[in-house]
């Protein structure tokens, strides 16, 4: 028996780094807890029915970072990973939906079917244009003190 011939691979298949290079590199991860605690304190939070997206300016021009929550009681480990792919897909390919200067971290709530790639492409732009125009509400149209039921008045 003879020796196996080396291997050879494709001569057009692209090399490891264009595939890094599409979008979703280390640096724009959210990666560390203090990262992600701080994220979470200092960031205005935005309500999807399934999702719950949390948003921190940064202050500098850099593209946005991604960070990914998704808890076992979102499912077992097949459906959490495969969620988490979607929304890493979803963050490579739009990156109009994320705020240049910004740090997203994307928690999936308890109930989180298993999305598709265009419903969470959905629910993140509709949590966004719910950011946009929250903004834009006045707070002094909310009552102050509204009365209480049973309670004396002091």
């Amino acid at each position: 028996m003879g020796a196996l011939p080396p291997r050879t691979f494709a001569p057009n298949s692209p090399p490891k780094t264009t595939l890094m290079s599409a979008g979703f590199d280390k640096s724009r991860r959210i990666l560390r807890r203090d990262e992600f605690l701080a994220t979470q304190k200092g960031g205005r939070r935005l309500h999807a029915p399934h999702l719950v997206v949390i948003v921190r300016e940064r202050g500098d021009g850099a593209p946005a970072r991604l960070g990914l929550v998704t808890s076992k009681k979102t499912g077992n480990a097949v459906r959490r990973n495969r969620l988490r792919r979607v929304l890493r897909e979803v963050f490579r390919l739009h990156p109009e939906l994320f705020p240049v200067g910004c740090e997203v971290v994307v928690i999936a709530r308890e109930a989180c079917p298993a999305l598709a790639f265009a419903e969470a492409c959905a629910e993140i732009r509709a949590a966004f244009a719910r950011r946009r125009g929250g903004d834009r509400t006045p707070k002094a149209s909310a009552p102050s003190n509204p009365p209480r039921a049973g309670g004396a008045a002091t």
